[in-house]
């Protein structure tokens, strides 16, 4: 049994070395967010404890679904990219950017992000240069925990005006995924899709804000590829829903010579595709949602379940919480109907 944790929006806040003049753009008003309804929000006590969680030996591979930093400074990456080193080598964690981490307009041009993350980002017979020289045109990038386990990274994240948060993959990386699929050799049988922004609508001005623009278009292909699960962070509260099959839509045939071709359109809708946030990693604020992760347990066939764990104040460590979250994806009331 492969166990993969899933962990996100780390927001690791280090601002050692910043200049002023780093501040005359968006992060005027990301700042003030700091010091406001996310002071402290995020410490980096409960990230450093999360790394020595999963350093301890019984995951088999970590999964961080962005926002690692809160302005995309690079006293930020550089104190982030210590706490990742913390939890293991490039070849047990893969990672991919959140819009947090590409804040502003000089974040994306420079490729800060795959500077301080380039090693996280490629396979394991690959180079990080592709990543340090293409920046955003690097994505989607595959990963192989197992033989038959492939990791998909996708990047939603992109620089917004102030005050929006929305994201946004595109058709290049879609097409691109689509053929790293066709290349996979015959023994693989899982594929997990990373990306930051979440699928499922949500309440109030977040859904015009700070939704996936192309979520529909994202959702055709996790379809067309036969994606196991969907992972995402963005969220700082947990959430589980799944992408139904079209199946439900298919009438039965009336002539018995149909039904041949009806079944061949029904393998072709595939199943229901489970949808994972695991929340923030870290928060630590009364009155929300505490620090969580999950696990994902996978065998040689798929799988075969799903465990959150939650930070508790109290004992200041990370405690399971529920054990049944896959069928929760699956079976709850969390449709994602785009």
């Amino acid at each position: 049994m492969l166990r993969i944790a899933h962990i996100s929006d780390l927001h690791v806040l280090d601002l050692v070395g910043t200049q002023w003049h780093e501040f005359l753009n968006k992060r005027v008003t990301g700042a003030m967010n700091l010091i406001g309804i996310r002071r402290n929000a995020h410490p980096v006590s409960i990230a450093e404890q999360l790394a020595d969680r999963l350093a301890a030996g019984d995951i088999d591979h970590v999964i961080l679904t962005g926002d690692l930093t809160n302005l995309a400074l690079d006293s930020e990456f550089k104190r982030v990219r210590e706490v990742v080193e913390r939890i293991g080598p490039p070849s047990f964690v893969t990672v991919i950017p959140g819009n947090h981490d590409m804040y502003t307009r000089g974040a994306l041009r420079h490729h800060r992000f795959e500077k301080w993350f380039s090693p996280y980002l490629v396979d394991d017979a690959d180079t990080h240069h592709s990543a340090l020289t293409k920046g955003r045109l690097h994505y989607p990038f595959m990963r192989a925990p197992a033989p038959h386990v492939r990791i998909y990274g996708l990047s939603s994240a992109i620089p917004t005006p102030p005050l929006l948060a929305f994201g946004h993959v595109g058709r290049h990386q879609l097409d691109r995924l689509r053929q790293l699929v066709a290349e996979e050799p015959p023994e693989v049988t899982v594929r997990l899709c990373l990306v930051h922004h979440n699928l499922h609508h949500r309440v109030g001005a977040a859904e015009y804000v700070a939704s996936l623009v192309d979520r529909k278009a994202f959702t055709r292909v996790m379809h067309e590829i036969h994606a196991t699960a969907v992972l995402h962070g963005h969220t700082h509260h947990p959430h589980q829903g799944h992408l139904p099959s079209r199946k439900s839509k298919a009438k039965e045939p009336t002539v018995a010579d149909e039904k041949l071709q009806i079944r061949a359109e029904l393998e072709e809708m595939g199943a229901d595709i489970p949808v994972l946030g695991c929340g923030s990693s870290t928060w630590s604020k009364k009155g929300r949602d505490l620090a969580r992760f999950n696990v994902l347990e996978i065998d040689d066939t798929g799988l075969h379940g799903i465990s959150s764990l939650r930070w508790s104040a109290e004992r200041q460590v990370f405690e399971l919480e529920h054990e049944d979250l896959l069928d929760k994806a699956l079976h709850g009331k969390n449709r994602i109907n785009l």
